[in-house]
């Protein structure tokens, strides 16, 4: 597996770019596609409606967001739509109270680190890529991000090279309605933003589908934590904050996934110490942070964003046994180095 996959160009060209640069994927990126697809409910009326108004709204406010989908289909050869549908698929099973739908995340910035494991279905595993974004409309910015092949940019975290970083976890909802979608906010932060406060701005500016949280630190120290509902964000700032699978302000009707809470209160508990960030995504106990062992979502890879370094640490697997690459921004751009 080639690990880095640099993507240059706007942005249909950029999601061209995933299948150029992997060829050999495009039967693995389809059938986690499909399958998914298949057994969501995708058909219901609430479902149509949803998806209409999201279509509607993200044309509105993110058409660089359709335009890299457009690129990914073509390239890996599915439908546009398809692709869009999948990355909803969080927002209908909230919609249809799904309890089965348990994807999730442990996440948290602290002293212009930002870290997390990404929890997620095996399928994934074989997907997986760095991405090294640079796009012509971004005045110069370039963007690392930990994705999956199929999926655009920032699927799960990124920093650019303002030293903005960012990662999110999965919370279900019952409360979604039209607005941008949380994947494809992620993007836009990196792609628009040099620091929390400017990151902060331009969440409140913006209407939310809802569902999810978001952890930022940026070069200068700042950090925050952001709880997205549609109609309702919550913003936490402090120099360190953590997140899982809960809201930790007002509670939601939807259950949250089980030991979300319990690993929060590990988490917190590690990071009232020194411990190093790749030795915290490694704990086991209390309660696994690291969770490779039966677990229907487990941790597929651990990643570290360095802000005021500008690296991007990442294990391709468990962090508690998978070796650490580290990626560097030099006067090359983004690369895989061995420092």
């Amino acid at each position: 597996m080639t690990p880095l996959v640099v993507l240059e160009g706007d942005a249909h060209a950029r999601g061209r770019g995933q299948a150029r640069a992997c060829p050999g994927m495009a039967a693995a990126v389809r059938a986690a596609i499909r399958d998914r697809l298949a057994g969501a409910p995708t058909g219901t009326p609430t479902a149509r409606a949803f998806l209409a108004a999201q279509r509607e709204i993200t044309a509105r406010l993110a058409p660089e967001a359709l335009a890299e989908l457009a690129g990914i289909a073509e390239g890996f050869g599915l439908a546009p739509d398809e692709v869009f549908v999948f990355l909803h698929l969080g927002c209908l099973a909230d919609l249809a109270a799904l309890p089965e739908d348990r994807d999730g995340c442990t996440a948290f910035a602290r002293a212009g680190v930002v870290a997390k494991n990404r929890d997620f279905r095996p399928e994934h595993a074989a997907l997986q890529r760095v991405f090294a974004h640079r796009d012509p409309a971004w005045g110069g910015r370039s963007v690392l991000c930990l994705g999956s092949l199929g999926a655009p940019g920032a699927w799960s975290s990124g920093m650019n090279s303002d030293g903005l970083a960012l990662a999110d976890t999965q919370i279900p909802t019952a409360e979604h309605g039209p607005g941008l979608l949380r994947y494809f906010l992620m993007n836009r932060l990196l792609a628009d933003c040099a620091s929390v406060a400017q990151a902060l701005d331009l969440i409140r500016a913006l209407p939310h589908a809802g569902g999810g949280s978001l952890v930022l630190a940026d070069a200068a120290g700042a950090a925050a934590a952001v709880e997205l509902r549609h109609g309702r964000v919550e913003i936490e700032q402090g120099a360190c904050v953590a997140r899982t699978n809960h809201y930790t302000g007002a509670p939601d009707r939807l259950d949250p996934v089980g030991h979300s809470r319990a690993r929060l209160a590990t988490l917190r508990a590690a990071l009232a110490g020194r411990a190093d960030p790749r030795a915290i995504l490694a704990l086991h106990a209390p309660e696994p942070l690291c969770r490779h062992e039966a677990d229907p979502s487990p941790t597929l890879a651990g990643a570290v964003y360095d802000t005021p370094r500008r690296t991007g640490a990442i294990a391709f697997g468990p962090p508690c046994t998978t070796p650490w690459r580290v990626f560097a921004l030099g006067d090359q751009g983004w690369r895989e180095t061995h420092a």
